[in-house]
């Protein structure tokens, strides 16, 4: 697909509330297409039908402190309230969330549906220039999972990148 208009990723700051994650491990998978190789890819229909989802289903990379013994830090996931109390799919485990500051990456639509891997390229690429400290915060990837949202032509590339607060005294603007 030729590119004749500018391309934009916007980032916006939100706030994730307090939550449960829904996940899916992999077992030494560290990127979605080796992860689909090793659970299969039913697993976003499944979340999919979740009661009580709060966001769309999601490849996630979690921080090492969420580790668990012989298993990868990368799964399938739907984030649901503190109180959910559904049935937990088989495989599945749930881990708690504190609230978390988080960065919203969002690509602009595509034309064609085999253009993927290349709006996943501009995200990286956007991604790896942002420049989070002239805002007052920075990365927090060792704090709180990232998300991957699927990516369409109709919705674009969508990224969740955690970040958290510079300490006093830094420039919040450059």
């Amino acid at each position: 697909m030729k590119m004749t208009e500018p391309r934009v990723v916007t980032a916006t700051l939100i706030t994730r509330p307090a939550r449960r994650l829904v996940i899916r491990r992999g077992i030494a998978a560290g990127d979605y297409f080796a992860y689909c190789e090793e659970i299969g890819c039913g697993i976003w229909d499944t979340l999919a039908a979740l009661p009580g989802r709060l966001d769309s289903v999601a490849f996630v990379r979690l921080p090492p402190a969420l580790a668990e013994a012989g298993r990868s830090l990368a799964g399938c996931a739907a984030e649901v309230p503190l109180d959910w109390d559904g049935a937990l799919p088989d495989g599945c485990s749930l881990i708690a969330l504190p609230a978390h500051e988080m960065l919203w990456f969002q690509g602009a639509p595509y034309e064609e549906e085999s253009w993927y891997g290349h709006a996943h390229a501009e995200m990286a690429a956007a991604i790896a220039h942002y420049c989070p400290e002239r805002y007052g915060i920075r990365f927090a990837y060792d704090e709180a999972p990232e998300f991957h949202y699927g990516t369409t032509a109709r919705t674009g590339c969508r990224q969740l990148v955690p970040v958290a607060r510079l300490g006093e005294g830094m420039a919040a603007v450059l």
